[in-house]
């Protein structure tokens, strides 16, 4: 396929003022002001609380709306000797939601067990199955975490049963909610908690939170929780921006002080512990990329009671069994999405070039890794993507969108035809009888080509700010580090340098396809910068040339011989018009 070149879209510039008034009042470079302005930082207060994260700015957990309410009724549970189950969902954010609270009450209350719906058998969320087995078990009360929100008809099953839901939910509530004890969500339009991002596994350290304050125990207990709520908060891909920044924070610190046995074993296995050390500081790019998919494998090759088991082992011992099988499962996991991927594109070689969406389907293809793929072919020809397969004689597959097109309502006009989907935006989920495949592929194309504008279809790269190289030192380096941990709506920052020339040193290295930089500005030669430039190699000609040329990238420290340097790490490359 051809290389297509990138949309850059600079971000929204503050004005001089306000880069005056900040850069004054934190005697911080025009870089660094600019930044922080970018991200809402806008005084000495401000930049204060955001360069220096304190736990005593977590808010409290009982100004959440029903709060009060699940802490007496689980209150009452416990003095009463009753059964309760805690329930989540079998992706990351749902396994480390049980693994907290149901780890927290059994340090506390013996009589509690757990449940994860199995994703071929059950699907998504709160089950009918799950509600019998609670039953079949004398429990009384379920605690359910990262689903449940749009549970009605299963909540009402459960009523009739004597059974009590408290449902502690971080997605859109829709018209009604379910008719539940208690409903932990901040995003219900009367809640007056004052953070609405919060992760599945976030709401559920806000209940630990309270029931600490309320039973009267050590205040810093539910701070040894902090490490799955930052892998929940990253893997679920929400804002890492107020209250989650501040539980990512803490979460990442206590990793590097303290790590369970079982996420060692992972991190072990992805490169980054060794020798009962870590190699180097953890980011949430590390648990997106090592520690998420491995738990993400356990529910989507075996069963995501597996991934608890991981991580609620206390012993290396314990954590041996569920950790080897968890890594199985990830090898399995890879090998079959990279078959897929393979089939997908070959099935892709010979479409019409014209069509405004892709939508696949194979039989035979791992239910368990459509989203996955969806992904990864969306990536190649980046266009709204449909991956599908048939599971239990249904249709069943996921949808991924591209930057700025609502998915979600283009499967929405194609209600007619499928039997449920459900999603957002930019991802979405969907089952069809397999008569309506046809007419189904015919009408997402239609809805999204009457609506996705051609900028749409190009792929993009969102730049913080204009750099020159002798603005760039280890002071800048520090202090934009320390707006870490870097996530969604607080992503690393990324830069453009125009003007640059190649020094006559870069060169193409590995397999040619990658740029070694050296480079430098016209006006300033003094000053050059290294850095590297992955799938870049075919503008080495051009920039030998002499040509200018603009730089997006960002920095990071490359280590070598012990040495450390600041780098490019190159994300795309444009030559100036002649």
């Amino acid at each position: 396929m051809t290389r297509v070149e990138k949309r850059w879209i600079l971000r929204q510039q503050p004005t001089a003022q306000e880069v005056a008034n900040l850069r004054s009042a934190i005697n911080a470079s025009d870089p660094l002001a600019k930044l922080l302005l970018q991200r809402g930082i806008q005084d000495f207060e401000a930049a204060k609380n955001y360069f220096n994260p304190s736990i005593s700015s977590f808010h409290h957990p009982f100004l959440m709306k029903g709060m009060d309410k699940a802490v007496e009724r689980i209150t009452q549970a416990v003095e009463a000797g009753e059964n309760i189950l805690v329930y989540g969902d079998y992706d990351v954010d749902g396994t480390t939601s049980v693994a907290l609270v149901y780890t927290f009450l059994t340090n506390h209350y013996d009589r509690v067990s757990y449940y994860i719906p199995d994703r071929y058998g059950e699907g998504y969320g709160i089950s009918f199955q799950g509600i019998d087995f609670a039953q079949d078990n004398d429990v009384s009360l379920i605690i359910a975490l990262d689903c449940g929100i749009k549970a009605i008809d299963q909540v009402a099953y459960a009523n009739e049963r004597g059974i009590d839901f408290i449902i502690c939910d971080h997605h859109l509530p829709g018209a009604e909610v379910p008719a539940a004890l208690a409903i932990l969500n901040p995003l219900q339009s009367d809640c007056p908690y004052p953070y609405k991002s919060l992760s599945g596994c976030g709401i559920g350290y806000k209940l630990i939170d309270a029931l600490t304050i309320t039973w009267k125990l050590e205040e810093s207990e539910p701070r040894q929780f902090l490490d799955l709520v930052a892998i929940a908060a990253g893997c679920d891909i929400v804002p890492i921006t107020g209250e989650n920044r501040l539980l990512c924070h803490f979460g990442l610190r206590l990793m590097e002080q303290s790590l369970r046995p079982g996420l060692a074993m992972l991190l072990e296995n992805g490169g980054l512990y060794k020798d009962g050390q870590l190699k180097r500081p953890l980011t949430i790019t590390d648990l997106v990329f090592v520690i998420g998919p491995r738990i993400n494998a356990a529910g989507r090759m075996e069963h995501g009671q597996l991934a608890v088991e991981l991580l609620t082992a206390q012993t290396t011992k314990k954590a041996e069994e569920p950790a080897a099988r968890v890594v199985e499962n990830n090898m399995e996991r890879r090998e079959v999405d990279l078959d897929m991927l393979e089939e997908a594109l070959e099935m892709l070689e010979g479409e019409d070039p014209n069509l405004k969406s892709t939508m696949l389907f194979a039989e035979h293809w791992h239910k368990g890794v459509v989203g996955i793929v969806a992904s990864r072919v969306q990536d190649q020809y980046y266009r709204p993507t449909i991956i599908l397969t048939e599971s239990n004689g249904k249709v069943s597959g996921s949808a991924r969108s591209v930057r700025g097109f609502d998915v979600h309502a283009a499967i929405e006009t194609c209600a007619d035809l499928l039997e449920n989907f459900g999603g957002h935006q930019a991802a979405a989920g969907m089952t069809l009888a397999k008569e309506n495949l046809a007419a189904f592929k015919e009408r997402f194309e239609r809805a999204v080509a009457e609506k996705i504008l051609p900028e749409q279809l190009i792929p993009s790269l969102e730049i913080d700010i204009e750099l020159d190289f002798d603005q760039i030192n280890a002071r800048f380096y520090d202090s934009m580090n320390r707006m870490a941990p870097f996530g969604p709506e607080n992503m690393r920052p990324v830069f453009v340098t125009h003007n640059v020339i190649d020094t006559g040193k870069s060169k193409c290295v590995g397999d040619g396809s990658h740029l070694k930089f050296l480079v430098s500005q016209q006006g300033n030669e003094k000053i050059k910068m290294g850095g590297i430039g992955f799938g870049l190699g075919e503008h080495m000609e051009t920039m030998k040339s002499g040509k200018p040329f603009s730089l997006v990238y960002v920095l990071e420290i490359n280590e070598f011989r012990g040495q450390k340097n600041l780098e490019l790490m190159v994300k795309d490359i444009r030559f100036n018009a002649a």
